[in-house]
């Protein structure tokens, strides 16, 4: 579980693939998460020189679109928290909070929707959330971006280019050791 955790560059970077890659297997059987929050990350470090991130949670996943997602205010979607639903981004949108939070954003004092929905504009307009994430990584940043720009809109995700980005990202800050970054 990663609520507690504070991410560094390599967490943060691996956390966002290793969960993206988790929202595309799921979205290619038309599956959507819907609860995608630091306590349904879970971080494993045995064995390995570098931690993976595995996404669980899935028990309430969204098949169809009368499911409703679960609501949280601070990690869930715009998109979920107005309408009650989901749209293509709004896995990422709720992944993107919870790196913003976990690389040491501010977490404001949320106590309703319309609060929720109010610190969202105005994170996203002054941009927030993308100069944390960039303070991170520019990549991070570039997501975050690419994130905003899908927000409620009928465009699907473009998971591939993102897991192919960060997996770069990845490969880079092992100085060019290979990874095993499938899954």
């Amino acid at each position: 579980m990663v609520a507690q955790d504070r991410f560094g560059l390599n967490e943060a970077i691996r956390c966002c693939h290793d969960c993206l890659a988790a929202l595309l297997t799921a979205s290619s059987a038309g599956i959507r998460h819907g609860d995608i929050r630091p306590e349904n990350v879970i971080c494993i470090r045995s064995g390995s020189r570098h931690p993976y991130f595995v996404l669980v949670g899935w028990g309430h996943a969204i098949l169809e679109d009368r499911d409703r997602p679960a609501m949280n205010l601070h990690y869930s979607s715009t998109y979920a928290l107005q309408e009650g639903k989901l749209c293509s981004a709004s896995d990422a949108e709720s992944l993107v909070y919870m790196l913003y939070f976990a690389c040491g954003g501010v977490s404001p004092d949320l106590n309703s929707v319309e609060g929720a929905l109010q610190w969202r504009e105005t994170s996203w307009s002054r941009r927030l959330i993308q100069q944390k994430l960039g303070d991170v990584s520019t990549v991070l940043k570039a997501f975050a971006d690419y994130v905003d720009s899908l927000c409620g809109t009928p465009y699907p995700m473009d998971y591939d280019i993102w897991i192919r980005r960060l997996r770069r990202n990845i490969q880079e800050e092992d100085h060019g050791k290979e990874v095993d970054t499938s899954g």
